[in-house]
């Protein structure tokens, strides 16, 4: 069973809701830890040369000491996803009121000006599961593209968004996101999505891009979006800081997605960048292998 499952089923859940939002995420550090030196060594192991591998070309010998704080950085994403299904949303307004603090929202206000929508780019980087929260709390009219590895959750999360500006998107639905997506930003809402989804990526061996030393494949859907919809194009990354505080920055990447160039790539770009600043805020080590194309 993955560690994900396993965090969101028994009394995982609840133990979240009732305890501290300290303690809890303590509770998840000592879970993972003991799931990885006993329950999947494997797993472990290939996370470890995963980040040995990704860093390599720009860390050299300095890559062995973002290991540990990759497994952190793990934990903790999980963490953040059972904390939003499960404490009440009068928590959820404080503590994100209280820890969150937003850099660069002037760019969110002058693209949704505009009336053409904003398409949030972001990554598996940091706290990137709150920012739909963050934008809905503070009344952006948010959609969301996301999965859960359980029907449980995925219930949880819909009833959750019952009520509120916030649409769910879900990609394993029939008939696929890209049409709900064009006309979310049709309606003038911010739509998040993630530009380092390789399982969503269309994969060609003639189409590849340079990145942390690697060559990765390469998907341009982020290129379409913009130029089809022609929504402004923002970048939102959720730095974690200590003790359970956000740090969430906004960069703009293209003002009118129907004449850019590039969104794909400067996207991608700013992912490396982060990335490479901090390695164990990235929490889709698993993935690395099937990104790169050579």
């Amino acid at each position: 069973m993955s560690l994900s499952r396993v965090l969101q089923s028994g009394f995982f859940p609840g133990l979240v809701r009732w305890a501290p939002s300290s303690l809890g995420r303590l509770f998840f550090q000592y879970v993972g830890k003991l799931y990885y030196l006993f329950a999947n060594t494997k797993e472990r192991r290939l996370i470890r040369n995963n980040v040995r591998d990704l860093l390599r070309s720009t860390w050299h010998q300095n890559s062995e000491r973002a290991v540990r704080p990759v497994f952190d950085g793990i934990f903790d994403h999980y963490y953040e996803k059972i904390l939003l299904a499960t404490k009440p949303l009068d928590y959820l307004r404080r503590f994100l009121q209280k820890r969150v603090v937003l850099v660069g929202e002037k760019n969110l206000v002058e693209a949704q000006k505009r009336g053409k929508g904003s398409l949030i780019v972001t990554a598996h980087w940091g706290a990137e599961e709150l920012i739909p929260a963050i934008l809905s709390m503070r009344g952006y009219p948010v959609t969301v593209i996301l999965e859960t590895s359980t029907p449980a959750l995925r219930s949880i999360l819909e009833e959750r968004a019952r009520g509120q500006d916030l649409e769910l998107l879900f990609a394993s639905d029939p008939g696929g996101v890209l049409e709900r997506i064009l006309g979310a930003l049709s309606r003038g809402r911010i739509l998040v999505t993630q530009c380092d989804e390789v399982d969503a990526w269309r994969k060609r061996k003639s189409r590849t891009i340079e990145l942390f030393g690697h060559t990765l494949f390469f998907d341009h859907t982020l290129d379409f979006i913009a130029r089809a919809s022609g929504a402004s194009v923002i970048a939102m990354y959720n730095r974690r800081l200590p003790s359970l505080r956000y740090r969430v920055v906004c960069e703009s990447i293209a003002l009118d997605g129907a004449v850019a160039k590039d969104v794909a790539t400067k996207s991608l770009a700013l992912w490396e960048r982060y990335t490479l600043e901090a390695p164990d805020q990235w929490h889709q080590w698993k993935k690395w292998a099937d990104m790169k194309a050579i």
